[in-house]
C-alpha cells in the first residue's frame, strides 16, 4: 500500500545521534560540491546512527557502528580534501552518542 506523500516517516521517533548527524551533514555539505560518493557516505552515516540510536535504547554494545560511523566522516573529509582535522565535531558526535 502506498504511503501519502510527507508521511513516509510518521510516527519514527528521531534519536539523538541520528540528529546529530544530520546536523554534522547539512554543515558539512555547505559549500561543498555534490558527488554520488557523498550522498552514498551521508545516508550510510543515518543508517549507522539510527541503528546506534535503537542499540542504545536496548542497552546494546555499540563501539563497532560508531567506529564506522567515524570512518565515514574521515572519508568524507579526504574525499574533499579538508585539511582541517575536525575534532572538535568528532568529539561533539562521540559526546552525543553516549548520552
Amino acid at each position: 500500500m502506498a504511503t501519502l506523500q510527507g508521511l513516509e516517516d510518521a510516527g519514527r521517533i528521531t534519536g539523538r545521534l541520528e540528529k546529530a548527524t544530520q546536523e554534522f551533514i547539512d554543515e558539512f555539505k555547505d559549500g561543498r560540491d555534490e558527488s554520488p560518493m557523498a550522498d552514498f557516505i551521508y545516508a550510510s552515516m543515518l543508517t549507522l546512527a539510527q541503528n546506534v540510536d535503537v542499540q542504545n535504547m536496548k542497552g546494546r554494545e555499540i563501539s563497532r557502528n560508531m567506529t564506522s560511523l567515524l570512518g565515514y566522516i574521515e572519508q568524507l573529509k579526504e574525499l574533499y580534501g579538508d585539511s582541517d582535522d575536525g575534532d572538535d565535531e568528532l568529539a561533539s558526535l562521540v559526546e552525543d552518542s553516549k548520552a
